[in-house]
This record gives C-alpha cells, structure tokens and sequence, in this order.
C-alpha cells in the first residue's frame, strides 16, 4: 500500500518524533509511507534524509501561508495580492481602505473562508500525489479529511490531543463535523478516544486506539540501581514546558519534601521556561531543580535516573515518554489526567497521583526515595508491560490492519 501521512504542525515535538518513527516501521513492513508536510520543518527535512517521499503543501522557508487549522490557532489566510506601491496618496488611500475592509470582516468569516482555502489547496495537492490511504494528524481540527472526500481517498484521523477547551462556536462546530467526516477515528489511548466519542458524538464503532509504540532498541533497561536509602535521588522528567505538562506541581513538591538529596532534571524548551525559573528562584531550591534545555538522545538521561515524574493537567493521549521511561525499567510518577492511568498502573509501574495536587505528589516521591526495592519491582513490572503492549511493532501492525480495512471499505465493502 501507499500510505499517506499529513500534517499541519510547524514545530518539532512528540506528535513529529511519532509519525517520523510510524513511516519508517510502515516501510519497514514493506509498504509506502508518503509525507504530506511543511517544508522547512524539522520533520519533513528528517523524512527525506531517510528517503521517505515527501510532499509539500505549505513552505514556511519562503513565506506561504495557506489556513492551517492544526493548533486550534486563527488561521493564517493568504495574503491578499499587495497593491504597486505607486501613485502617492492614491495607492495609500486603496491600501488602508482594505485593511479596513478586512478589519470589518467578522472573525467566524474569515475562519471559514480560511478553511475553504486549505481544503482547495490540499484537494489539488492529494489529486496529484495519489495514495491508497491518508493518515491525518491531528491536533485540534483538520480539514484535511474533506479533501480527502473530494478526492475519494480513504482516511484515517488519529488525534493526538484529547479535545481542547473551545469557547468559538464556531470552530467548535468545525472540530465536531471535520472529525465526522473521516472513515476511521483513532488516538493514542483509550480514555482519549472516550473523550472524542463524547465530544463530537462519533459511532463507537468507527472509533478506535493505538498506543504509541517504544523503540525498544533505544531504550532499554538501564544497568543495575546499587542505590542505598541515603544516596542522591535523581528525577527525571522530560516534555514541552508548557502549562498542559504540570511541572510547576513538581517544582512545588521539591520545596514541600525539603530534602537535600533530591535532584530534578526537567529538560525540554517552551513558553513556560521563564515562569519555571522564577518559581524555582523564588522558592529557593535553585541547587534542586534544574531546567536542562532540549536533549536529542532522551534514553540517555533515562538510564541514569532513578524515576521519571510526568505530573500532566491537561491535552495528553499517550506522552511516548511515560512508556519509554518504563522501558529503562524506571519507575514512573504520574497524575491521573485522562489517559495517563492506563499507561502507568497505580502501585504496579509506578503511582498516579492527583492532578494538581502538590502534596500527593510529594507523598509518592518520597515513597520511592525512601524504598529503593519498590523502586526496582516497579522498574521491572513497567519495562514488561513495555515489551507487552507498547512496542513500535505492535503499534505499526495494528494501523496497517486498519489501513487495510479502510482501503477494503473503499473498494465497495461495508462499514
């Protein structure tokens, strides 16, 4: 099969490292993958050096701008064609009248005429580069399954947030039919898939979950933990720095436990970094907690930890992260946000706490530093449920079957 895999997402992230590590266990399987992306991001410049066609239906490097709708953002609409910067006060005069022109159009308009666009632009861009199946990406709204219909290819959304608050009307409404439209819905974990059933009122049966799949190649068990009750203990978390990820609960929990050996390592980059740091700063634990950047090799750090904290509030469908920490057999601390319960079984893997509840927080990591033989049994029990149900091989073999299915459904079989 030629697979597709569309995305609108400019940045570099989870939902990125997921699909780039999906195309190549697709082709590894002996099929296709095709990327439909954004030149100029780190994802469609990663396909290609690995040889995986890619198509681009935006250029960031050169400044076209067609509506995207992936971040649940305001659509960036193409630029009206500029007026010749001649004739002195008359061409100005032209050029503020449209601006006001624009100004007075209503926001839900300009949403739409935006989403029209992109539907027209991905509809020519789908119709010259032919697949048996399309891929979607999701991460709030996409209109990528309607052209997909216009151009009668069968397509898959997988949606990799659960759904976000949405106070328009109107672009709640977009999510809700947009997601309608395609002939299968999937997530990462089953409470997220739940929750998109809820959201949009989809028929369970055309509803789905694949749990994201960990390289076991990559992360593997770390050596063996000698650590002693009295010895440093080292937490480790990484993901964006961004509110939906909970870290200044940790950051509170380090101040709440108080105790010297206790080390935290968040890495990872976003717009959250600042406030980190001043709550870090003002808290006084500056020789505690440290915000360590972006880190490309994350097994690395891993292996070296003695558990991994992932305190999430919000948007989370399975964060490959928890699984991978499980997989270097640490023992994971994780909130009882949607999904994350599923992945991290409460007493088994590791311990779920309270979503945004500093003292639960506090109470497990103490727990572990004070009990490194739970510490262990817990490392072992969450790198075979690792082995068990979160491995990429699994992950790539469940979504050909639905790939499969949909391309049978396709050529005149049933739903």
């Amino acid at each position: 099969m030629k697979i597709g895999f569309f995305t609108s997402i400019e940045g570099w992230g989870g939902s990125e490292t997921y699909l780039l590590t999906l195309m190549k266990g697709i082709r590894k399987a002996g099929h296709v993958p095709v990327l439909f992306g954004i030149e100029g991001t780190r994802l469609f410049r990663d396909a290609r050096d690995v040889e995986i066609e890619c198509v681009a239906w935006k250029r960031i490097s050169q400044g076209e701008e067609v509506a995207s709708v992936g971040t649940g953002d305001t659509p960036h609409l193409n630029p009206l064609p500029q007026v010749e910067r001649k004739g002195g006060a008359p061409g100005r005069i032209l050029r503020e009248l449209k601006k006001a022109t624009l100004f007075l159009i209503p926001g839900w308009l300009k949403l739409l005429v935006g989403n029209a666009r992109e539907v027209l632009t991905l509809r020519r861009v789908f119709a010259r580069h032919r697949v048996d199946v399309m891929h979607v990406s999701n991460s709030g709204y996409e209109v990528a399954g309607i052209a997909c219909k216009l151009c009668n290819i069968p397509s898959l959304v997988m949606n990799m947030i659960t759904p976000p608050p949405e106070p328009n009307r109107v672009r709640r409404w977009l999510m809700k039919n947009t997601l309608r439209g395609y002939g299968h819905i999937s997530s990462q974990s089953r409470n997220c898939t739940e929750a998109w059933i809820r959201f949009a009122d989809l028929q369970p049966k055309r509803c789905s979950f694949v749990w994201n799949g960990v390289d076991l190649s990559r992360f593997m068990e770390g050596g063996q933990r000698l650590r002693r009750v009295d010895d440093p203990f080292k937490v480790v978390s990484l993901g964006r720095l961004h509110p939906m990820k909970g870290y200044r609960y940790l950051i509170e929990a380090v101040r709440m436990i108080n105790d010297p050996r206790l080390k935290v390592d968040i890495y990872g980059e976003g717009e959250e970094e600042k406030v980190l740091q001043s709550l870090i700063r003002d808290l006084g634990i500056e020789g505690q907690v440290f915000l360590r950047g972006y880190i490309e090799n994350p097994e690395e750090v891993l292996r070296e930890a003695d558990c991994f904290v992932l305190p999430a509030v919000s948007h989370e469908s399975c964060p490959a992260v928890v699984p991978e920490a499980m997989a270097c057999c640490l023992p994971v601390i994780t909130s009882d946000f949607g999904p994350l319960p599923e992945i991290n079984i409460n007493g088994e893997t590791g311990i779920v706490t309270l979503a945004r509840d500093v003292a639960t927080l506090a109470d497990a990591i103490r727990t572990l530093m004070k009990d490194p033989a739970l510490c262990d049994a817990m490392g072992r029990l969450g790198r075979s449920r690792v082995v068990a149900c979160f491995t990429v091989d699994q992950m790539v073999a469940k979504l050909i079957g639905m790939y499969q299915k949909l391309g049978a459904l396709s050529n005149g079989g049933e739903q």
